[in-house]
C-alpha cells in the first residue's frame, strides 16, 4: 500500500482535502499552526478503494443507482440494506492492519496498543467555504486498539446512511458517490470539553466569542444532551460579557473497557462553572488565532485534561451573515448602525437587484441635493444613506450626529419600530463622535427653492396647492411618457433617461408636493398621533375613535384597492361562485366579461399598470405586464362582497361619520387642555394626509416607465447571445448596462459575463444570508424586537396598527401570487407594498412580521377595517397555512385555536 493512504495529523504538508476529508484536512492545518491538537492519522479516501469497489459491484448498489434515477422514495431501506451487507462482507487486510499499527507505533511507540482512540468520520465533500456534514457522520470515542478495525467499518458505513444522502442532494453534491475519510486520534480523557464559536451565532456579532461547555467529554454539549454553561467573551478586550452556567446534570465519561457512557452529574458540579476564568480567555486565544488563519467564522471543539487544552476541530460556520467590504468597519473602529430600508420598509425577502438598487439610489442623491442641499448623501461610511448590493441602507450612526435620538425615534416608530427600540437602548453607543459634515443642510437652498410659505400659512393656501399639486403631477407624467417614446428607440444613455426623469420629479416635488406632504404628515398626523398617544394605551374605546378618525382617506393605494372592487360590480357574482380562479381569468382572456369591464379595465390600467408586486424594484412586473394578479383580486373581491358589505360602503361610511368623531374627540381634548391644538391637527391631516404615498406613487412610475424602455433596448443583447436571460441586465449597474448597449458589437459573452459577476458581486454575498435583518451593525450584530411574552403557550404578542377582533385560518405568503387566496383568509406575510393592495381589500385580517403605524400594511388594513398586527418576528415560520388562528389587534394578541393553552 502507497504511504501517502494513511497521513499524519502532524504531516508537515497539507494534504488535498478530496483525500483527508473536511475534519482531517482541519487537524492536520491547527496541527502546523502549532496549536496542541492530539497526535493521530488519516486514513484516507483511497484507503478504502477496495470497501467501495466491492459496494458499487453489488447487486445493492445497482438496485440503489435505479431507484436513485427514478427518483423513488425507498432509497433509503435500499441504503440500510446496503449498510447491512458491509457489517458482514467487508474486512481490512492484512496489509491494511499492518499499515494501521505501523502508522500508530510510530506515534506512540511505548502504549499504542494500550492507550484509547477517538475513531472519526472525515467527509471529502465537506468543503471549508461551503458545506458542513456535522452531525451526519459516526464517531465513536474510547475505542480499545485492538477493536479499531470494527469501528473503523461502523464509521466507513456511515457515508452510506440516508442522512448523508439526503444532506448531498441539498447541497448539489453527486449523491451515488461514495467517499470517506477515516481520522484515528488519541482520545483525550477530557475534565471539561465543548464548542466554541468565534462569532455569536445568535446575533452574527464578529467581535463576540461563544463557548458552551460541561465537564466530561463533549458529547453531552455537542449531542444536546444537557443544557451547558454559556460564555459570551469580547474578542477585542477579552471582557467575558455574559456567564450563564446551564443545569449540567448530566455527564458523558470514557468507560474503563471502551465507549463512554452517560451518567448523573453530581450536584457540587452542576452548580458551579465548568471553566475559569484564565480557561475560557485562553481557548478564545486559540478561537482568534485559528479564524485569523482560516479567514473566516469558524467553531471549534476542544477538551482540557489535567489543565492541559486541545483542539479537537475546527470548522467553518457557514450560516451566518458575511458582510460585504463597503459595510465593515475594522474591529477597533466605531461600529456603524444601519437600517435596511428593503427588509424594515418593504420586507423584502431577498435583496432588490443591483440595477434597482442603483435607480433608487440616484432617486436619494438627487431628492438630497435638489431639496436640503446635501451634495453625497449617497456614501454610506461617510454620509446618511447608499444603495449596495441590493440594500438600501441608512447609516443611523452619522443621522444620529445632526438629529436628537428622540426626534428620530419620534418619526421612525411610525415606520418599524424596531429603530425606535434599538436607538432608545443602544443609540448612544453608536452616534459618532464627530459631526457628518456630509449632512450639512443647504438652509438658503431650501428657503430659495421650497414654498415655505405655503407650509406657514397652510390654511390659506390649502385650496391652491392641493390643486396645484395634483394638476402639476398631471402634466409631469404627460411630459415624462412623451419624453420616455421620444427616447426608445435613441442613442440617448439609459443613466441620462433616468436622471432627466428623477430630476424632473425632484423638482416638482420640491415646488409642489412639499406644501402638502409636510402639512399632512408633520402638522397634521404626527401632530395627532402625539396628542392622543399618552391617552390610547389603557381606553379601548378612544382607541377605536381615533382608529376611526384617521382612517380611509383617499390615499393613492387606498383607491387602486377600491377601483379593483369597482371592477368587479361589472360582472354576475352567480355566473362565477362555482367557477374555479382560472376559469375566471380564462373567461377574462376570452373577452366574456361585459363591455363595461373592459373599458374600466383600461382606466385602471392606465392609473396603476406600471405598478406591481415589489415595485420599486425594477426587475419585477407590472400589472401591465401581468394582469392576472389583478383578475386574481377582482374574482375575490366579487365572491366576497355585495351591495351591502363591501369596501366602497365602508370608506364612504367612515368619511360621512369623520366629522361626529372629531366632535366627539374634540370634547375629549377639551378636558385634556389640547382642544386647539387638535383642531389645527385635524385640519392638516383632512386636507393633507390623502397625499402620502403619492410620491411613491410617482417613483414607481419613472422606474415602471423606464423598465419597458430598457426592456426593449436589451432584447438586441439576447439576440446577440451576450446574456442568457433578459433578467440578467438586472444584475448590472446603470451605466454598465449602457456601456455594454454602447459597445454590444465588439464585446463577448466573456467579457459581459465578467461585468455582470463584478457589478453583483456585492449582491451575491447578500443572498448567501440565512436572515434578512432590519437593523444590523458594521461588525455584523443583528437587532431583533425584545419578545414579548404572552400568558398563553399558543399567544404571541405584537403591535395593533388597526384594530379589531377576526377569526379565520391563516394563509402564509412570501409574494402575492405564490398560491390562492381565498376570500376572508387571514394575510401573514413579512410586509406588504402597494402590489398587494387588492389581496387585504379580500382578507380577514393581516399579521406582518415588520411594520409600523404608517407602513403600507398597517396604513391599508385601518382604511379597509382590517384588524392587523405587526411586529412579531419569523412569524411566517411559526404560523402554519390553513391553521385557525384569532387576530385580536385591540390588544395586540395572536391565538393559535389549534394548539395548546
Amino acid at each position: 500500500m502507497s504511504e501517502t493512504k494513511i497521513i499524519s495529523l502532524n504531516s508537515k504538508e497539507l494534504a488535498d482535502i478530496s483525500q483527508v476529508g473536511g475534519k482531517g484536512y482541519s487537524l492536520i492545518k491547527l496541527s502546523s499552526l502549532n496549536l496542541n491538537v492530539p497526535p493521530g492519522i488519516v486514513l484516507t479516501v483511497g484507503f478504502f478503494e477496495d470497501w467501495i469497489k466491492k459496494i458499487k459491484n453489488s447487486d445493492l448498489y445497482k438496485e440503489f443507482i435505479l431507484q436513485l434515477s427514478q427518483n423513488n422514495n425507498e432509497c433509503q431501506i435500499i441504503l440500510n440494506k446496503i449498510k447491512d451487507w458491509s457489517l458482514n462482507n467487508l474486512v481490512l487486510s492484512s496489509s491494511d492492519k499492518q499499515d494501521i499499527e505501523d502508522n500508530l507505533k510510530k506515534l506512540f511507540p511505548d502504549d499504542y496498543n494500550k492507550i484509547l482512540y477517538a475513531v472519526r468520520s472525515s467527509s471529502p465533500e465537506e468543503d471549508l467555504a461551503g458545506a458542513s456534514f456535522a452531525g451526519n457522520y459516526e464517531t465513536y470515542l474510547g475505542t480499545q486498539f485492538d477493536l479499531l478495525e470494527e469501528f473503523i467499518l461502523k464509521s466507513f458505513i456511515s457515508c452510506i446512511d440516508y442522512r448523508v444522502f439526503k444532506y448531498k442532494l441539498e447541497k448539489g453534491f453527486t449523491a451515488s458517490d461514495i467517499k470517506i475519510a477515516i481520522v484515528i486520534m488519541k482520545q483525550v480523557n477530557c475534565d471539561v470539553s465543548g464548542v466554541g464559536f468565534s462569532i455569536n451565532p445568535l446575533n452574527n456579532d464578529y467581535d463576540e466569542a461563544v463557548i458552551t461547555s460541561n465537564f466530561g467529554l463533549g458529547e453531552s454539549v455537542v449531542g444536546g444532551i444537557i443544557t451547558p454553561d454559556e460564555y459570551i467573551v469580547n474578542k477585542i478586550s477579552k471582557k467575558v460579557i455574559t456567564e450563564k452556567l446551564g443545569s449540567k446534570d448530566k455527564i458523558v465519561k470514557l468507560n474503563e473497557d471502551n465507549g463512554t457512557s452517560v451518567l448523573e452529574q453530581n450536584s457540587e458540579n452542576q452548580k458551579k462553572s465548568s471553566l475559569s476564568k484564565e480557561q475560557i480567555i485562553q481557548i478564545v486565544d486559540k478561537i482568534i488565532v485559528i479564524e485569523n488563519s482560516y479567514n473566516v467564522p469558524i467553531d471549534i471543539e476542544f477538551g482540557i485534561e489535567n489543565d492541559i487544552l486541545y483542539i479537537l476541530q475546527a470548522r467553518p460556520i457557514t450560516t451566518y451573515n458575511k458582510l460585504p467590504e463597503e459595510f465593515l468597519t475594522k474591529p477597533n473602529e466605531q461600529r456603524q448602525l444601519y437600517f435596511d430600508v428593503t427588509v424594515g420598509v418593504q420586507g423584502f425577502e431577498e435583496p432588490m437587484t443591483t440595477f434597482g438598487s442603483d435607480v433608487f439610489k440616484l432617486v436619494i442623491h438627487t431628492l438630497a441635493k435638489l431639496i436640503p442641499g446635501i451634495e453625497n448623501i449617497d456614501n454610506l461610511k461617510e454620509s446618511a444613506f447608499d444603495g449596495i448590493g441590493g440594500k438600501l441602507l441608512l447609516n443611523l450612526s452619522n443621522v444620529m450626529t445632526k438629529f436628537e435620538i428622540e426626534t428620530i425615534t419620534n418619526y421612525t416608530s411610525n415606520i418599524n419600530n424596531l429603530i425606535s427600540e434599538t436607538l432608545l437602548n443602544h443609540g448612544s453607543e453608536y452616534k459618532n463622535k464627530t459631526e457628518c459634515k456630509a449632512l450639512k443642510i443647504n438652509k438658503f437652498n431650501i428657503i430659495r427653492k421650497v414654498p415655505i410659505i405655503r407650509v406657514i400659512f397652510a390654511k390659506y393656501f390649502a385650496k391652491s396647492s392641493k390643486s396645484n399639486f395634483e394638476n402639476q403631477m398631471s402634466r409631469f407624467i404627460t411630459e415624462s411618457e412623451e419624453y420616455i417614446q421620444k427616447n426608445i428607440d435613441s442613442n440617448v444613455p439609459i443613466f441620462t433617461i433616468l436622471e432627466h426623469l428623477i430630476n424632473n420629479l425632484v423638482t416638482y416635488f420640491r415646488s409642489y408636493a412639499i406644501p402638502v406632504l409636510a402639512n399632512g404628515i408633520f402638522f397634521g398626523y404626527m401632530k395627532l398621533k402625539n396628542l392622543f398617544e399618552p391617552y390610547l394605551k389603557d381606553n379601548s374605546e378612544l382607541r377605536q375613535d381615533f382608529n376611526n378618525l384617521i382612517k380611509c382617506f383617499p390615499f393613492v393605494t387606498i383607491l387602486m384597492g377600491l377601483d379593483t372592487y369597482k371592477l368587479s360590480t361589472y360582472l354576475d357574482k352567480n355566473q362565477y361562485k362555482n367557477k374555479t380562479q382560472d376559469e375566471f381569468y380564462q373567461d377574462y382572456l376570452d373577452k366574456k366579461f361585459p363591455k363595461e369591464f373592459y373599458i374600466e379595465f383600461e382606466t385602471f390600467m392606465k392609473k396603476y399598470g406600471f405598478r406591481g408586486e415589489g415595485e420599486i424594484d425594477i426587475v419585477n412586473k407590472r400589472y401591465s405586464e401581468n394582469p392576472k394578479t389583478i383578475i386574481n383580486q377582482v374574482f375575490s373581491a366579487l365572491l366576497e362582497y355585495d351591495e351591502s358589505n363591501n369596501p366602497q360602503k365602508d370608506f364612504d361610511d367612515t368619511n360621512s361619520n369623520r366629522p361626529e368623531i372629531f366632535r366627539k374627540l374634540y370634547k375629549f381634548a377639551s378636558k385634556k387642555g389640547f382642544a386647539s391644538e387638535f383642531e389645527k391637527a385635524y385640519f392638516f391631516t383632512v386636507n393633507f394626509f390623502q397625499y402620502r404615498e403619492s410620491p411613491k406613487y410617482y417613483i414607481v412610475f419613472v422606474i415602471g416607465s423606464v423598465r419597458k424602455l430598457i426592456l426593449k433596448r436589451a432584447e438586441v443583447l439576447l439576440q446577440r447571445n451576450l446574456i442568457d436571460d433578459i433578467d440578467d441586465i438586472f444584475k448590472l449597474k446603470i451605466k454598465s448596462l449602457d456601456h455594454i448597449l454602447e459597445n454590444v458589437d465588439v464585446l463577448t459573452k466573456e467579457k459581459v459575463g465578467n461585468k455582470i459577476h463584478e457589478d453583483n458581486k456585492c449582491r451575491e454575498i447578500i443572498t448567501t444570508w440565512k436572515r434578512q435583518p432590519i437593523m444590523f451593525d458594521s461588525r455584523g450584530r443583528i437587532f431583533s424586537h425584545e419578545r414579548k411574552e404572552a400568558s398563553k403557550k399558543n399567544q404571541l404578542i405584537g403591535d395593533s396598527v388597526s384594530y379589531g377582533k377576526v377569526r379565520g385560518k391563516a394563509k402564509v405568503l412570501k409574494t402575492v401570487n405564490e398560491k390562492v387566496f381565498n376570500p376572508g383568509e387571514i394575510l401573514v406575510t413579512k410586509a406588504t407594498d402597494p402590489g398587494w393592495t387588492p389581496l387585504i381589500i379580500n382578507c380577514g385580517g393581516i399579521i406582518l412580521e415588520v411594520g409600523g403605524m404608517l407602513q403600507h400594511g398597517a396604513l391599508v388594513s385601518r382604511e379597509f377595517n382590517k384588524p392587523c398586527v405587526v411586529g412579531i418576528e419569523n412569524i411566517t415560520d411559526i404560523i402554519k397555512d390553513g391553521e385557525e388562528i384569532e387576530v385580536d389587534a385591540i390588544e395586540g394578541i395572536i391565538t393559535l385555536l389549534d394548539r395548546e393553552e
